[in-house]
Order: C-alpha cells, then sequence, then structure tokens
C-alpha cells in the first residue's frame, strides 16, 4: 500500500494538469494544433491516459479493500465522457454509453442514500452528515462533506423562501437576530438591480451572451448561499440541557461542550488594536457570527469544534455569539467571571 502512494499522487496530479491544459487550450487555444489534431483534443488523450492509469490503482485498492467499489464510477464516467467528446461527440454508441453511465451513477446514489437514511442514527445528527456518509461510496469523503454542504444549504434557501420564513425559531438560545447578514439580506432587492445595472452597464456591455449568463448565474447563487446560510442560523440556535450544551454556527460547524469542562465565562477582553483581536480570535473557537453579542468561554481543557472539513484545531477559549447573553450565561448555571 505504501509503494501505491507516491503513483497514485503522480497520476492524480496528472490527471489535474491534464485537465486544467485542455480546458485552458480548448478557451484560449483558438487555432492551435499539435501532431495534426486541435492541441485540446491532444491534452484531453493524454488526460484520459493518465485517467485510466488512474483507475488502475483504484481497481488495484478496491480488490484489496482499501476503498468502496462504488468509488470508481465517477472517474469511469469521467473518462467515458472525455473519450466520447475525443472520438466524436455525436457518435450514436457514445451518446448510449454516456446516458447509460449517467443513469447508473444516479441510480447507484440512489440506492446507496436510500439505504443509509433508512438506517436508525442519531436524532441530533446534522442532515449534511448524513448525506455525507453514502456519498463517500461514490467520492472521496471531503468532496462528500462539500456537495452535503452545498445540498444542505440550497435546500435550506428554497425552503425558507417558500415559506420557511414564517415559521418561529426553534427553542434555545438564538445569533441571528442581531447579524450582519440578516441586514445583507434585508437589502438583497437593492443587491439584486445594483448587480444587474453593474454587469450589464459597467463591466460586461459588450461580453459573449454565454459569458454573461455565466456571470449572472453566479451572482444568483452567491445570493441563494447567502439565504440558505442565514436560514441555518434560525434553524439550528445554541441549546442548553442538563450536563452539556451544542454550540452552533449554522451550518458551517458546531461544539458539543461538556458544562463541567468551563472554567469561567465572560466578555471579550479590551485589545489594543485590530490586530491583536484578530489574533485572540484566531487562537479561539469561534461559535457564531458577527453582530450578536460574544461571550468568552475558559475551558479546563482543549475541545475541538466540527467543521466544514471536520474537527478543527483545538483551544481552551469558545467565542459564542448570542443575542441574549444574560439568559444564555444564567442557562449554563455559572456566575460571569
Amino acid at each position: 500500500m505504501t509503494r501505491t502512494r507516491p503513483i497514485t499522487r503522480l497520476v492524480t496530479a496528472a490527471v489535474a494538469i491534464g485537465s486544467l491544459s485542455t480546458l485552458g487550450l480548448r478557451v484560449l487555444g483558438g487555432e492551435l494544433s499539435a501532431w495534426g489534431h486541435p492541441a485540446w483534443l491532444t491534452a484531453l488523450a493524454a488526460t484520459l491516459v493518465a485517467l485510466a492509469l488512474r483507475l488502475v490503482t483504484m481497481i488495484g485498492d478496491a480488490r484489496r479493500g482499501a476503498l468502496p467499489w462504488p468509488r470508481l464510477l465517477l472517474p469511469a464516467i469521467f473518462w467515458l465522457e472525455g473519450a466520447g467528446l475525443w472520438w466524436g461527440n455525436g457518435a450514436p454508441i457514445w451518446q448510449a454509453i454516456r446516458l447509460a453511465t449517467a443513469v447508473a451513477l444516479e441510480t447507484t446514489f440512489v440506492v446507496i442514500a436510500i439505504r443509509q437514511l433508512r438506517r436508525a442514527g442519531v436524532r441530533d445528527e446534522p442532515p449534511e452528515d448524513r448525506l455525507a456518509r453514502p456519498l463517500t461510496q461514490l467520492v472521496p469523503p471531503g468532496a462528500a462533506r462539500l456537495i452535503a454542504f452545498e445540498l444542505v444549504i440550497v435546500g435550506s434557501a428554497l425552503r425558507f423562501l417558500v415559506g420557511g420564513w414564517r415559521r418561529p425559531d426553534p427553542p434555545g438560545f438564538t445569533y441571528h437576530r442581531d447579524s450582519g447578514l440578516r441586514m445583507l439580506l434585508l437589502m438583497l432587492p437593492l443587491i439584486g438591480i445594483a448587480d444587474v445595472v453593474l454587469l450589464e452597464v459597467v463591466i460586461l456591455p459588450h461580453a459573449a451572451l454565454w459569458l454573461r449568463i455565466v456571470v449572472h448565474a453566479l451572482a444568483a447563487y452567491g445570493l441563494i448561499w447567502m439565504i440558505g446560510l442565514y436560514a441555518s442560523l434560525r434553524a439550528r440556535p445554541h441549546r442548553v440541557a442538563t450536563g452539556h450544551a451544542m454550540l452552533h454556527r449554522g451550518l458551517l460547524g458546531h461544539l458539543a461542550l461538556p458544562l463541567d469542562q468551563i472554567a469561567e465565562v465572560g466578555e471579550l477582553p479590551t485589545f489594543r488594536d485590530d490586530w491583536q483581536a484578530r489574533a485572540y480570535r484566531k487562537r479561539a473557537i469561534n461559535v457564531g457570527v458577527r453582530g450578536p453579542a460574544i461571550v468568552n468561554l475558559r475551558l479546563h481543557a482543549p475541545l475541538r469544534a466540527i467543521g466544514l472539513f471536520g474537527p478543527g484545531a483545538a483551544s481552551d477559549r469558545v467565542l459564542v455569539a448570542v443575542d441574549d447573553p444574560a439568559g444564555f450565561i444564567a442557562a449554563l448555571g455559572l456566575p460571569p467571571g
């Protein structure tokens, strides 16, 4: 296993470089050619060779039990898509193969997801964790967590827009009411108008139609992302129960905190300048968003919060944003330090 790792890394790097080169030559290469073919097709052929080698190493890992077999499905589909593009995008046989592989990918994901979600799990487990678990059968864990995060944040935004904003806040200690994100969302109509005017009149007045569509789509997705993040702040307040507290930062992270680990509760200290404040915040576990009051917790021992990419750095300082700091401190059962 240790001898295959350098080969795996080398082949993976070759695939990444080849993919970027193919894309760059396709967009910017113009009439460049190599060995009698357009330069981007030559780069695509080299990328397909590297990807085929990567698939061979993945098959070896799967046979040894070091990799789930479904993990081969996605790179195989990429290879078939690339081969169809190189061989002839309009050939009926390649169209049929590409359709079949796409259906296989979708079916595999649905089956794995249904099996996972039907199993008994922890009731308070975040939905992105439950979604990421079956996705690891198809993609690496980091990519699975990112995909699950995007699915949940877009779903949260859509649910919020179709009436979720009318629902009362869940029980707990909120931290969204004074957040800067809430103030930003109140200005969304003006932001949308300014986006259209700025892009169409100032930045991209003579750009190609496809480029303008892509830019506007990215801007719209950014707005959806902000709405979804704000919806997650509302849906996940801090909760204090007997013996422990679950502190949230919306979809961005959470911290399970045993109450007996709290040594001191107080406010943020006074800093000489913004650099000192930034350094203090960087060393602490930040649970919350900008805007609400910050409660400063000192712990007996360092803990790790769970963030977007898994466990973060350990720290014995926790900064908690909360709309009602007095009520939150009282619920912790400790006097301010």
